[in-house]
């Protein structure tokens, strides 16, 4: 933008007759008139200032909250692509990412591995790991066609990931009395859930199933301040089936 701070004047046109001078010569009279003439001075220098600016565009940082229907901003259901990029930059690249076939027909809509170890609801699967105890679980008819179906989540000293109302991995059933908590279980491990989330939980103390003297089985749930949360889970994962609990 050109500006002009100042027009200076720097005389003003004046019209003067004088030193009339005789001359002995000739008997002549000859007579000299002085003008002077206005100048304007622009002090300004025609320059014109430019306005620069860096415009930075940072990526967002996602909430990656642990969902009963889902992780953060991504629903169950969805191709695994965009999940895993998103995880992928903002805790680094998988620890682990293993496909798997479930070739076994169980008789009651799942299916199991060849060597009969675990099982899925589904003839094909992906599960993708992170260095701090998370899993995505991918399923589909075929390993050219999965979604994202499930997750598995524990043993995170940072307790990076938290449901809704805050729970993660080491919380306390005590601090958290909103957790249903069930009745027996497997010694010192029992279950529960929060927030739609499953949820593995372990007694310091009072066991959660224990047998009697006579062999009978007895379920008990232990205090609050006894139970801490170990393992978290949602939709559909792989299970192992030689578990003897």
């Amino acid at each position: 933008m050109r500006k002009r701070v100042a027009t200076l004047i720097a005389g003003v046109a004046m019209l003067a007759a004088a030193c009339t001078s005789t001359s002995t010569s000739g008997g002549s009279t000859s007579s000299t008139s002085a003008s002077t003439t206005s100048t304007t001075v622009d002090t300004t220098p025609d320059t014109e200032t430019a306005s620069t600016s860096t415009s930075t565009t940072v990526p967002a940082v996602i909430v990656f909250t642990l969902r009963g229907d889902g992780l953060g901003p991504f629903d169950l259901g969805v191709a695994p692509g965009g999940l895993i990029d998103a995880l992928t930059a903002q805790f680094g690249p998988a620890q682990a990412d293993l496909p798997q076939e479930y070739t076994q027909y169980d008789g009651v809509g799942g299916f199991e591995s060849a060597d009969g170890e675990s099982g899925f609801t589904h003839p094909f699967g992906r599960t993708v790991c992170w260095e701090f105890g998370f899993c995505a679980e991918f399923g589909g008819a075929a390993a050219t066609s999965l979604v994202f179906v499930g997750w598995t989540y524990n043993t995170d000293p940072e307790a990076r990931l938290a449901s809704t109302s805050g729970v993660t991995i080491g919380s306390r059933w005590s601090d958290f009395p909103a957790m249903n908590v069930n009745a027996g279980g497997c010694y010192t491990v029992g279950g529960g859930d929060i927030d739609g989330i499953d949820l593995t939980l372990q007694s310091d103390g009072v066991a959660f199933g224990s047998y009697d003297d006579l062999g009978n089985y007895v379920e008990s749930i232990p205090p609050p301040e006894q139970v801490t949360v170990t393992f978290m889970q949602t939709g559909e994962v792989p299970i192992y089936l030689l578990s003897d609990c």
